[in-house]
């Protein structure tokens, strides 16, 4: 199976249609023989945008965008500590900071599509 998502991957790469996931199956979550397409950060990160963008869409709650920017920077500081420094990151802490960004991401989005539609109502 992993030779199929690699073979996908390859495909996509060359036709330029290139997820913003790294693609690395050992840093994908797998069931049987089944890899997510997704490593853990971006699972969660996608799963965690979309909890919030429904509780604040449901519950028409605003949550703090200086908590939001807050609680975006332990990916940034894991993201970069693995780019530049080489340090390696585990999967544990992939999903955590991804379920953050996700979080965090979803509150800015939902301030700015809540500016948005009271710009369009008046």
């Amino acid at each position: 199976m992993i030779d199929l998502f690699e073979f996908i991957w390859k495909r996509l790469s060359l036709i330029g249609i290139v997820p913003l996931c790294n693609g690395i199956p050992e840093r994908a979550m797998h069931i049987g023989n089944f890899c997510f397409p997704l490593c853990y950060r971006c699972m969660f990160i996608v799963i965690m945008f979309f909890v919030v963008l429904c509780i604040t869409h449901w519950y028409h709650k605003k949550l703090n965008l200086v908590f939001a920017f807050c609680i975006l920077v332990p990916m940034i500081i894991d993201g970069s500590l693995q780019t530049f420094i080489g340090i390696e990151s585990t999967n544990v802490r992939r999903s955590i900071t991804g379920a953050l960004f996700g979080i965090g991401l979803g509150i800015i989005v939902s301030h700015i599509y809540a500016f948005i539609d009271r710009r369009t109502l008046k």
